[in-house]
């Protein structure tokens, strides 16, 4: 399988969650770029192990990079990669 198709697979199977749909929504419609954790939390009723999850899931698909100031992490969506694969996702989705 040709590497454009791999990587596509991750991002869609990472997508296909409702939750990490909503956390990619989220982080498209916030102003500086990137939310902590703390708000994740407070949008989804999930354990911080299922939200761990999901975090991972972003990341690995390449889709957010976070980064840890104290005790909270903060992720930043990287909207060239998930254009690259869904061009206009944020006006198709009405974000």
């Amino acid at each position: 399988m040709p590497e454009f198709s791999r990587e596509a697979v991750k991002v869609f199977k990472a997508l296909a969650d409702p939750t990490r749909y909503q956390m990619v929504r989220m982080l498209l419609r916030c102003k500086d770029g990137e939310l902590g954790c703390v708000e994740f939390e407070r949008a989804f009723d999930l354990s911080k192990p299922a939200m761990s999850h999901h975090y991972r899931v972003l990341e690995n698909a390449g889709l957010v990079s976070s980064r840890k100031t104290g005790l909270y992490v903060y992720y930043k969506l990287h909207r060239d990669r998930l254009e690259s694969f869904i061009p206009s996702f944020d006006r198709v989705h009405n974000v």
